[in-house]
């Protein structure tokens, strides 16, 4: 497994999970490009690291075939018992454990909920189906292969059941508990024993599947997740967006129920015949579609090492996910491609309106928060606050450009895409540095930093640490409204007036509001936010209350002449908002009044306690 042409800096021990892959290419009738198709963005391999049996072809159908005779598929064919509790309107479970038989025999429509109010009481369901052209079709293409959460909890049930009893192993032939199988193990137990009668996708082999499963979200995963870990994360997630009672929530996808597919590589592919979708421009592969049908919404499963990261293939979804609004993927009533990223973690989670807690598996990073959140910032930073905060700093320091490839080609192929080289181009040497490696790069560090609980962790870190997340934050490309309270009690309250500063100094440039509270740091603060606003030429709505400026007599309201300069010239702001405020008062009142005047944007003007000293 050691590739002789490698230097000795280039010289790597391959990790257990990879070494799965080296197992099955010696086992499996796989040529090098089925491989890299089928594991391409979970593994490396190079083309010289194994030799493969020309004869093993009818062994790997045997071994598949004696799993699927000696198994019982009753989880797939019949159904499976599940234990649940109901779920109040702050999303936190409630009453007694309940137990239901899932029916998993005939065929069960998907959809989801496409009207319900703000606490996720569902008022309209809609029926999810392919276009016209695809609903009866015998062949299915890839992309409308979603699979539920209803069909992926009886692949846990499955694995529950039967991997003690039957002596499941890894590749080093260690036991396995239910609780350490992954994709992997899955795919060798489950996946190619169950369809190698009809040789057809596991969602197609499913009795529940009901024809075409156009995926509501795309699933962007490392196949050494643990499949417990992978279901913790989507239960999570269909929690998180369960809400869809406006229009944006509709275009981020809310709504979701068990009933909504996903599209799952494993699942939806046909392990049979990979070598159907190895096109050497990578905008052509089924990612590709089922993202497009998905509308750029993504869902990233991140292992604790945030591995998936490091792929180039997973990169590439990021790419499409971040800058889908640009592409084929953009729609007129959708932002950018939505990206969520969910990982296992067990913590205690505190309601913000009840104080009550919970014990959850999982957490998500989801930029603007999830539907469930309502937009209420307070609720956003609560649900996200015990994401890792070592995985977030493992992302600052990934690059697109450096992500590995299983197979070489994959990877030329990939970055060239990135930088939009289509036709023979696909196939030439990438540059080592490229503007566009530095947006991506910037767009998918931003997705992290531009959270509160990032950026909490990495000031409480200081240092380095804190200048490359706020650089990150400044550069990210976060949209919408970005509300910092800075009171003692509050989100920001533990930032001291150094931090604070440089926080400001480095907002956005692409917020449309801006909300500013109980941030009491003096002048150098104010003077550094009013050189920020003055950059920051989407904004339109600015909100700064319950601070003031104190020092010197009238030191606030020489500070506020430099805001009202800045205003008086000001093209995008429409809505201004000043409360318990020393920016205005008798001594610059006039001054604020003739720059106002010249503003021919501003639509509104809320004046509150202003004056104070």
């Amino acid at each position: 497994q050691t590739n002789n042409k490698r230097t000795t800096n280039e010289q790597q021990t391959v990790n257990d999970k990879d070494n799965v892959i080296i197992r099955f290419a010696m086992k499996f009738p796989l040529t090098k490009d089925k491989i890299a198709a089928a594991f391409g963005c979970c593994c490396r391999l190079n083309e010289e690291d194994v030799e493969l049996d020309p004869d093993c072809n009818e062994k790997w159908r045997r071994d598949a075939f004696k799993i699927f005779e000696a198994a019982d598929w009753t989880e797939f064919n019949v159904g499976y018992t599940r234990t649940y509790y109901d779920i109040d309107r702050w999303g936190m479970r409630v009453g007694q454990e309940k137990t239901e038989f899932v029916d998993m025999s005939k065929p069960r429509p998907c959809s989801y909920s496409s009207k319900t109010d703000r606490d996720g009481i569902v008022k309209e369901t809609t029926i999810i189906e392919a276009p016209t052209s695809h609903a009866n079709s015998s062949n299915l293409p890839e992309e409308y292969r979603g699979i539920t959460l209803r069909q992926l909890r009886a692949v846990w049930a499955m694995v529950v059941r039967r991997c003690v009893p039957e002596g499941w192993t890894d590749w080093k032939g260690n036991l396995l508990t239910p609780e350490e199988v992954m994709f992997y193990h899955v795919y060798t137990y489950i996946i190619l024993p169950f369809t190698c009668e009809k040789q057809t996708s596991f969602v197609q082999a499913l009795p529940s599947t009901v024809g075409p499963q156009p995926p509501h979200f795309f699933i962007s995963h490392y196949w050494g997740n643990t499949i417990m870990g992978f279901i913790q994360c989507l239960e999570q997630a269909i929690q998180d967006y369960r809400v869809n009672c406006n229009d944006d929530h509709e275009s981020r996808g809310g709504g979701m129920t068990a009933d909504t597919p996903l599209w799952v590589c494993a699942y939806g592919d046909n392990q049979w015949a990979l070598e159907d979708h190895i096109p050497d421009d990578p905008r052509e592969t089924r990612f590709v579609k089922a993202m497009s049908i998905a509308k750029g919404r993504t869902i990233s499963i991140l292992d604790e090492e945030g591995t998936v990261f490091s792929r180039i293939w997973c990169m590439f979804q990021i790419f499409l996910t971040l800058m889908s609004s640009k592409g084929a993927m953009a729609e007129e009533n959708s932002k950018n491609g939505l990206l969520s990223v969910y990982t296992t973690h067990t913590h205690i989670y505190r309601e913000t309106d009840n104080s009550e807690e919970e014990e959850r598996k999982a957490v998500g990073i989801i930029l603007g928060g999830s539907t469930s959140d309502l937009g209420i910032f307070e609720r956003i930073c609560t649900r996200e606050t015990s994401f890792p905060f070592e995985l977030i700093k493992k992302v600052l320091s990934i690059y697109v450009e450096k992500a590995n490839a299983s197979y070489e080609p994959d990877r030329i192929h990939i970055l060239n895409a990135l930088l939009g080289n289509t036709g023979d181009r696909i196939n030439d040497n990438p540059p080592a540095t490229h503007e566009k490696y530095v947006e991506l790069n910037n767009k998918f560090w931003g997705s992290f930093a531009s959270s509160a609980t990032a950026l909490q962790h990495a000031a409480r870190e200081g240092g380095e640490g804190w200048i490359k997340m706020i650089e990150a934050f400044a550069n990210g490309g976060m949209e919408g409204e970005l509300r910092f309270n800075f009171n003692s009690n509050g989100v920001f309250g533990e930032l001291t007036a150094a931090q604070a500063t440089q926080l400001v100094a480095h907002l956005p440039p692409t917020i449309e509001s801006l909300i500013i509270a109980e941030a009491n740091y003096g002048v150098e603060f104010l003077e550094a936010l009013i050189q920020r606003v003055k950059q920051l030429h989407d904004m339109k709505e600015l909100t700064i209350k319950n601070t003031l400026v104190g020092g010197d007599e009238g030191g606030g309201q020489q500070v506020g002449l430099r805001l009202a300069e800045i205003l008086s010239t000001n093209t995008t702001i429409e809505r201004l908002h000043l409360w318990n405020t020393d920016l205005i008062g008798t001594e610059n009142v006039e001054q604020w009044g003739d720059a106002l005047m010249k503003n021919d944007t501003m639509t509104e003007l809320n004046l509150k306690l202003i004056g104070y000293a």
